[in-house]
């Protein structure tokens, strides 16, 4: 093989990762905005309660594995109010 056929492979490979990269870290938002509209249901307000707790989770630095309780937990607090 001659140097065109290796950088070929190296590109292709490159972009097959980073593709895939993309497209899970654009699933992981979705599952995040599905989560918070099931939480929220109709209530609208509640919808801008939780995406704002949900910027200030990203922001903090928080693992994404706890999101879901930390919403949970935002949506309860919610509901006190």
């Amino acid at each position: 093989m001659d140097a065109t056929a290796y950088f070929i492979i190296v590109v292709s490979t490159l972009l097959a990762i980073v593709f895939k990269v993309v497209l899970f870290k654009r699933i992981q938002k979705w599952m995040d905005q599905d989560l918070i509209k099931g939480l929220a249901g109709d209530n609208q307000s509640k919808r801008e309660f939780l995406e704002q707790k949900y910027i200030e989770l990203q922001q903090q630095k928080i693992k994404r594995k706890h999101y879901h309780q930390h919403l949970t937990d935002y949506a309860e607090q919610f509901e006190q109010k």
